[in-house]
């Protein structure tokens, strides 16, 4: 994600600068230059100050992101005052990072929190210029693009319609019509605020209905300005407040992860084993996303994998698939040596089973797409716990079947999906099919009741969206996704 945004930021960047030089936009290059100089050299020293004094590692690119919102928040100037303003504003926000924190993360976004201070104490006051109509076409694209590499459509189209519809209805309310209020809209920051903002992982909540129930309140706050006495609620209030919101549903605490030891499952497949620093309180199909030190590629130090071990096992185990060639974040993890420490942002998700235990489920797996479903299935018989599952799974050949013997002793339903091979053995009651993909006719034949069921399906997106599609063809109603990206 960060290097999405970072990415898109720096694009948002270089169509201002372009426009300015155009006349279209009426601040100066020059004066862009000079504040996003400011606000980076202070995010970015003080960021450094406060991870030399506390011992902390400095994530580089999460102060530029929070210096490049911040440019885009406050209005560019060459005055002494102004570049002052960002500059104090810039070293707010750095601080916030290390300051502001419950149990090792922070709270509130640090734009959001600076953004609010400096407006509250009148050292600086925010235009939200980014709102500029002609920087909306590209805000846009770059927004969505972003919205949906972090699978924020629920949350951030929730708050772009209720902010919208508020908007424009406070806009009549004041005496503008219809046509004069969509036109004012276009002047609201609403696209930069949901996408650049809104998406940030480490304050937000980790289920998608809480993410949704946050979007709502913030977008009122947004939207509609509450005024008591001389003080008037803002954007980056709104987001505070969403921010709030989000910890109390997580309390959020740092988490690392020691290596113990990896164990091969298939040719291409490794289980990785990891004793955490504190006890876990996760629920099973949910993910975790960890921090590899490494040289960086495009596509940064992070990432998500999803748990295949259930609540209250002693070790966090995850399943990865290794590709041909590796990413170099996958390459750092095969190097991993007993007793390394890895660093999380926690853990997350809502890929978890349905409380109704009656209810009948059909689990749909594509590759790797197996691992939440083992943390599923782990959990129930723990809990010993018996539900009507099936399992479609869809694996390359027989060689890449993992977790064989978990899905045995958990005594489900499972259909093999293969495109190259028959196996000359499967366990009994397992059946085996030969097919490219999975069909809506593969479905009827092995699960004809598939649209009275709740169906989880996990896997690669094109997978994810063709199976989806087949079951929606078929009558289902009740379907939770997980996509696998891929890296």
């Amino acid at each position: 994600m960060y290097k999405v945004v970072s990415g898109s930021l720096t694009i948002l960047f270089i169509v201002a600068i372009i426009l300015s030089l155009l006349g279209v936009i009426a601040y100066s290059p020059l004066a862009m230059l000079a504040s996003v100089a400011v606000l980076g050299f202070s995010v970015f020293l003080t960021s450094l100050l406060f991870g030399l004094l506390f011992g902390v590692r400095v994530h580089t690119e999460s102060s530029f992101i929070t210096a490049m919102i911040l440019f885009f928040i406050f209005t560019p100037t060459l005055e002494l005052t102004g570049l002052a303003g960002l500059l104090i504003t810039g070293i707010i926000a750095g601080a916030s990072k290390f300051l502001v924190v419950w149990r090792g993360r922070h709270v509130f976004n640090a734009a959001a929190l600076a953004t609010f201070v400096v407006g509250v104490t009148g050292l600086a006051y925010a235009s939200w210029w980014v709102g500029t109509p002609v920087l909306i076409p590209v805000t846009f694209l770059l927004g969505f693009a972003i919205i949906q590499k972090t699978r924020r459509v629920p949350s951030s189209g929730t708050f772009m319609g209720v902010a919208s519809l508020l908007v424009i209805a406070m806009l009549m309310i004041e005496g503008a019509s219809f046509g004069e209020s969509a036109v004012l809209w276009l002047s609201w920051p609403i696209l930069f605020f949901s996408s650049f903002m809104l998406t940030e992982p480490l304050t937000l909540p980790s289920k998608r209905w809480q993410q949704v129930l946050e979007a709502v309140v913030v977008a009122i706050l947004f939207a509609i300005p509450i005024h008591l006495g001389d003080f008037t609620t803002t954007p980056a209030l709104a987001l505070l407040v969403g921010n709030l919101i989000a910890f109390g549903f997580t309390r959020r605490r740092s988490l690392q992860l020691t290596f113990i030891e990896q164990k091969q499952l298939t040719p291409t497949t490794y289980e990785f084993i990891f004793t955490p620093s504190r006890p876990l309180t996760h629920q099973a199909g949910q993910y975790v996303e960890i921090q590899v030190p490494h040289k960086d590629d495009l596509r940064g130090s992070r990432r998500s994998f999803s748990l295949t071990s259930a609540p209250g096992e002693d070790t966090l185990r995850l399943g990865i698939k290794f590709y041909e060639p590796s990413s170099s974040l996958k390459k750092a993890l095969r190097t991993l040596q007993k007793g390394d420490v890895l660093p999380t942002t926690g853990i997350h998700g809502d890929f978890t089973l349905p409380k109704d235990t009656t209810r009948p489920l059909l689990y749909v797996a594509g590759g790797i797409g197996i691992t939440p479903f083992i943390s599923h299935l782990k959990h129930l018989m723990r809990t010993k716990q018996h539900r009507d599952i099936v399992l479609l799974y869809s694996i390359a050949h027989i060689g890449e079947l993992a977790y064989k013997d978990i899905l045995v002793a958990a005594g489900i339903k499972v259909y093999i999906i293969t495109t190259s091979d028959s196996p000359i053995a499967l366990p009994h009651g397992w059946v085996h099919s030969n097919a490219p993909f999975i069909t809506k006719e593969l479905i009827s034949e092995h699960v004809p009741d598939a649209a009275m069921r709740t169906t989880f399906i996990s896997g690669p997106p094109a997978m994810i969206d063709g199976t989806k599609k087949h079951l929606s063809a078929l009558g289902a109603k009740h379907i939770k996704t997980d996509y696998f990206i891929g890296y």
